[in-house]
């Protein structure tokens, strides 16, 4: 043969090849011409080194990457074998040897690869989802697929291999990456096969790669085949083709002729009925039932078995296809979006054995929001159920999350003023204030879908490399990732959350309306955020989240009074002990109170039991006075003590409500003054700062007023260590003493030399401690009846409530 005609054969040959390959796989036409590509040069040079060639095919999930290989196979002569090795299902240690074998001291035992190849020498190779192997056992792959036969015993020079792999979902889900693809395929492989290279996993106790760096180095310079997404219409395809395959067998193996009338309209109806998640895997297993499985139903009823069946479509599910194919043909997730399925209803008609079967009803349905979609495909992703109205208070916060909602439906504003669209925006706050209901209240509002990531998930490279895939697919969505200022134990050691595949990931969010991916983060404090994910240009609108305001409480309480309560509980009361606690703790007090209630066989809850909870949860467990030596001397200067507390901070502070004053011993305190949490302010002056100081002394010297030398216990400890702190801060930390006058000492001591003042400062300190005292004493004396006045009251019934308290100093 002329050197001419063979290049022409060779050409011919696989072109046509490259023609039946696509009627086969539907709308991967780039991604089959350069599979063909490939064999042409394959075909013109000899064989190198083992193996005969190495293909990576890269893309979404479900889009033909594997029957694209299976096709290859059963049209190439070339090859006499086929095998695929599905990677998910070889994890253990155990599966491994199954597959590669091992070494003994008999020789070794071959695993079910090398069996397959040393019988099978001219075969094509799959290893679906090469991702999901180990990185040891991705090495070991290699070892015996690229080896020297004279070592590994194994001859592969003829073996086609192909991995199949969903990784840089980043890029390949974006419309601008794929047209990117058609004008510079080496470009647009290059930068996939970069982003593969970032991509890592949780191995058993640490990160590691998830394409191991040998395997990587292999598959960047063997031939990479990228795969777009399907369109709509790929999917009516192979829901027509596995319709027709199985309608064949159903006739054939019952006698039954099937009859369709608008083969096409039907079918794609059909496909639409999977909405909210079409994807083809489900349309081969699934989409023969909804009609099939008409028949089987017919008969189970109790009628003869039919002849014939014939099925069609009414007008109007005709009309209605013509409207809405048509949509979902312009977004393929428009369904989804608004989270709505396509319901079909059937009539029946039945004649001489014969029976029709007419798609006469065909409506649009919303589905349950909070229902999650397929929960073994994860990671899951669904509609929040949970709204802003469903949030008890937070009225400023959720105003502001407002609008940001508002920002990113303005997609035409904001590409007006040329910005990009925000990427992200971190939720921060307390513990138990509602910044996880909040962040699924966004979605809700936004009427976007959410992946939520939260816990050891977080910690799992891999895993938030799916999250985004999925987010991708669905987009424009949102990704949640609830907590990320956690720490979790890696290698050994307390560690916080690794961000690199995050930042990867927001990298990678397109600019495209249609593709936006938004992520929503938590974290009780900002300042444990890796700065690098909080930087501008990834998530950088941040949301304080503050404690529960007044509004939130009264719901939490409101809750509880659905619990059988005496009716007498005075709400707004409730409210003011309840200031400063978590949604947490809140949800602990009813919890609480009701097995109080058990325990001591009572039939409902009254305010007392409420208010003892709250103040055990607060403040610590009541302690068996039993256990305290000299209970009775304790309380009367306990009594003393608080009451100074109360009397002179009405006094000196009479803007800050005292919520209760108590003597009852807890596991934390013998007694204390609680207060109103939402009257402190950030800002205090001088005064204020003086003031507080008289207050906190204030109790020492009423107990030595009253017992003399014996008044000088270790109660008044924490006092003492908060006024001195309290004065040290007011010299050293806010220029406000008149000696040292405007200087913050704190920072020379730090920066300069710790002595710097130090002579100076040990003075004045010291200098406002004696003046507070001074003051405090004269107070305590100018209204000594209602110290002990307010103390006796407080021996008598343990607890003053802030309102009584009022009444009783007015009384005075």
């Amino acid at each position: 043969m002329k050197p001419t005609e063979a290049r022409q054969n060779v050409f011919q040959k696989y072109e046509k090849l490259g023609r039946k390959l696509k009627k086969l796989v539907y709308d991967q036409d780039e991604a089959i011409d350069e599979v063909i590509d490939a064999f042409i040069h394959m075909a013109c040079k000899p064989v190198q080194s083992p193996p005969r060639a190495i293909f990576t095919f890269i893309g979404p999930p479900y889009v033909g990457k594997a029957y694209l290989a299976r096709s290859l196979a059963a049209l190439m002569d070339d090859y006499t074998a086929f095998r695929q090795f599905d990677m998910g299902q070889y994890t253990t240690p155990e599966d491994e040897t199954r597959l590669l074998g091992q070494v003994g001291y008999d020789g070794g035992q071959d695993g079910e690869l090398m069996v397959f190849l040393r019988s099978r020498p001219r075969s094509i190779l799959l290893f679906n989802e090469i991702e999901k192997a180990d990185t040891r056992l991705q090495n070991a792959l290699l070892e015996i697929l690229t080896g020297d036969p004279q070592e590994t015993g194994l001859d592969c020079s003829e073996v086609l291999v192909i991995f199949t792999s969903t990784l840089g979902s980043a890029m390949y889900q974006s419309r601008a990456f794929m047209t990117a693809v058609r004008e510079n395929r080496l470009q647009a492989q290059a930068l996939i096969m970069d982003a593969v290279s970032k991509e890592k996993k949780m191995g058993l106790e640490t990160v590691q790669p998830v394409i191991s760096t040998k395997l990587l180095s292999v598959m960047s310079q063997a031939y990479l085949v990228i795969f777009r997404r399907l369109s709509l219409d790929a999917v009516v395809k192979i829901g027509k083709t596995t319709l027709k395959t199985l309608s064949r067998h159903f006739s054939r193996t019952t006698g039954i002729e099937l009859v369709f009338e608008g083969f096409v309209p039907m079918v794609k109806l059909l496909v639409l009925s999977f909405a909210p998640y079409i994807n083809t895997r489900r349309i081969q297993k699934r989409l023969p039932d909804l009609l099939l499985g008409q028949i089987t139903q017919y008969v189970r009823e109790g009628h003869p078995i039919p002849g014939k069946a014939v099925f069609r479509i009414s007008k109007a599910a005709g009309t209605f296809l013509k409207r809405h194919y048509r949509l979902s043909i312009t977004h393929s997730q428009q369904l989804f979006i608004r989270n709505e399925t396509i319901e079909l209803g059937w009539d029946v008609e039945t004649g001489d054995d014969a029976v029709t079967f007419t798609l006469a009803r065909v409506a649009r349905k919303q589905l349950p929001p909070a229902k999650p979609l397929f929960q073994d495909d994860l990671p899951e992703i669904k509609f929040s159920a949970t709204g802003f109205d469903d949030v008890a208070g937070h009225g400023p916060v959720k105003k502001h999350l407002r609008e940001i909602i508002s920002i990113l439906k303005k997609t035409d504003k904001v590409k007006a003023f040329g910005i990009g669209m925000p990427k992200g925006m971190l939720i921060h706050g307390p513990a138990g204030v509602g910044k996880t209901l909040l962040g699924k209240a966004f979605a809700r509002e936004a009427n976007l879908p959410l992946v939520y990531v939260s816990g050891s998930d977080l910690f799992d490279p891999n895993f938030i490399r799916q999250v985004y895939q999925k987010a991708r697919v669905f987009a424009p969505s949102i990704v949640f990732l609830d907590e990320i200022d956690i720490k979790g134990v890696v290698e050994g050691t307390l560690t916080p959350i690794s961000v690199e595949q995050i930042l990867m990931e927001l990298e990678a969010v397109s600019s495209d309306p249609a593709e936006f991916v938004f992520t929503i983060v938590t974290a009780q404090n900002r300042e444990d955020v890796n700065p690098d994910l909080v930087s501008p240009g990834r998530i950088d609108i941040s949301v304080e989240v503050p404690e529960l305001d007044r509004e939130a409480r009264r719901f939490f309480i409101e809750k509880i009074l659905e619990k059988p309560n005496d009716g007498n509980i005075d709400v707004d009361k409730v409210i003011r002990y309840i200031s400063g606690m978590s949604g947490y703790e809140l949800e602990r007090i009813g919890q609480e109170a009701a097995f109080y209630a058990i325990r001591n066989d009572l039939d409902c809850i009254t305010e007392e039991i409420l208010i003892d909870q709250i103040n055990t949860i607060k403040y610590g467990s009541k302690l068996d006075r039993k256990h305290i030596r000299n209970i009775e001397e304790d309380l009367r200067k306990t009594a003393i003590h608080e009451a100074a507390h109360a009397v002179i901070s009405q006094t000196l502070l009479p803007h800050v409500k005292i919520e209760q004053v108590t003597i009852t011993p807890r596991s934390n305190t013998l007694g204390f003054v609680a207060y109103t949490g939402e009257d402190f302010d950030d800002n205090f002056t001088k005064e204020e700062i003086f003031n507080n100081i008289c207050v906190m002394l204030s109790g020492r010297i009423a107990q030595i007023r009253k017992f003399g030398p014996s008044g000088m216990d270790s109660g008044s400890g924490i006092d003492l260590e908060q006024a001195t702190q309290l004065a040290y801060s007011a010299v050293a930390g806010m220029g406000m003493d008149e000696e040292i006058g405007f200087v913050h000492v704190d920072t020379l001591q730090h920066h300069v030399e710790k002595t710097m003042f130090q002579g100076i400062l040990e003075k004045r300190i010291q200098h406002w401690i004696g003046d507070a005292s001074a003051k405090a004493g004269m107070l305590v004396e100018k209204h000594w009846d209602r110290i002990e006045h307010l103390a006796s009251v407080l021996i008598q019934q343990e607890i003053v409530d802030g309102a009584e308290l009022d009444v009783l100093m007015k009384g005075d």
